[in-house]
């Protein structure tokens, strides 16, 4: 079917992409740079990635090397300054502090925060690389924290079955996820890869969604990563956006990569450049969008490739009295403003007070009288 007018010059909003290395079979990649690839210039179909959701591979990623002392490439404390010194690079990146329950402490996280007041969005958890499942109570300390600041959670979700694409994770279930999320249901929780992509493994994660959409008793949401990766129809995603629509729970899920791991890294996949992968990625889906939805599909695609992701990570919609996150390199200017506000209400409180004590002592009693009246 010919699709004329896919939405295409639009705004994106990445929300799962990373930096730092990663193991591909038994070499280990740098991938630091490669998110410039996504970010530095409109992609060929004229859209423009505005943003991105990052956070550091290094603090996911296990040594492999036997005899080695450290558990993963980095700590939570070098792991998550190291991602701020790249996002200084690159202002259209959102960080996420990566967490190493188990493994770190949250007083770590605590101080990456404190030193950088208001430069990390959300927090990052990898149940699988850690090796403890999403809904142990050892995630508390971190959830609890990320529920005081007001911080979205984004979780690495696996497969609730098993499949040709491999086995069932013990550790990282949308079941699990949800559980959690319903322990601390003041704050978004984020399931990465919607529970795996295939057919059955993705519904059962939508199934979590919806529960937790109707009965309001959590925040869950869930990124696209890898659903439907290698099919261009998106069979999955449509079923996907048509029962979410239909329980009128769209606002729940958004775009998101992955990258630049996989067919979105520097080595590509199938003899496809990354950047091609990833625009033709956004084409298919577009276009699934289009086909299935008619006039009602710019607004879905509004919703998955932008607002969604916009809402939750820098306008922050879901808080009682919502606030955006501050932006980047506004402390001078915040400071200017605030500093102007202090300075006219002192001007004002003293021209008030040096009136009040011009006025005749008749006025003052007949202020007094009204006021006790």
């Amino acid at each position: 079917m010919k699709v004329n007018a896919i939405s295409f010059t639009g705004k994106i909003i990445d929300a799962h992409m990373h930096s730092g290395r990663w193991w591909r079979q038994s070499t280990l990649y740098d991938h630091t740079n490669d998110i410039d690839t996504f970010t530095k210039q409109p992609l060929s179909n004229g859209d423009t990635v505005e943003r991105v959701v990052v956070s550091n591979l290094d603090c996911m990623t296990r040594i492999e090397h036997p005899g080695e002392a450290a558990k993963f490439l980095s700590n939570e404390l070098d792991g998550n300054r190291r991602l701020l010194e790249i996002a200084k690079g690159n202002s259209k990146i959102i960080p996420l502090a990566t967490c190493q329950p188990g493994y770190g402490n949250v007083e770590n996280i605590k101080t990456v925060f404190n030193e950088n007041p208001s430069q990390f969005a959300g927090l990052k958890f990898h149940s699988e690389q850690l090796a403890i499942q999403a809904d142990s109570e050892v995630y508390n300390p971190y959830m609890e924290f990320a529920t005081r600041k007001k911080l979205p959670c984004l979780f690495h979700s696996g497969q609730t079955y098993d499949s040709i694409n491999g086995a069932a994770t013990t550790v990282s279930k949308p079941e699990q996820i949800y559980n959690l999320s319903k322990r601390y249901p003041k704050i978004p929780v984020i399931m990465a890869h919607l529970g795996g992509n295939d057919e059955k493994n993705t519904m059962k994660a939508v199934d979590y969604l919806i529960k937790s959409a109707k009965s309001k008793d959590s925040m869950l949401y869930a990124d696209i990563s890898w659903v439907d990766c290698d099919n261009p129809e998106k069979p999955i995603l449509r079923q996907v956006l048509k029962r979410l629509k239909n329980e009128n729970a769209l606002d729940r899920i958004m775009f998101g990569t992955d990258a630049p791991i996989g067919r979105f890294g520097f080595w590509g996949e199938n003899y496809v450049k990354p950047i091609d992968a990833y625009t033709n990625n956004i084409n298919d889906i577009k276009k699934m969008i289009k086909i299935q939805f008619g006039k009602e599909a710019d607004d879905i695609i509004e919703k998955i490739f932008y607002k969604n992701a916009n809402d939750i990570f820098i306008e922050r919609n879901w808080l009682p009295n919502a606030y955006p996150m501050p932006a980047k390199n506004n402390k001078g200017k915040f400071g200017i403003i605030a500093g102007l506000v202090v300075l006219c209400l002192g001007l004002l409180g003293a021209n008030i007070s040096k009136n009040t004590q011009n006025k005749p002592q008749t006025d003052t009693n007949t202020v007094t009288t009204t006021a006790q009246q």
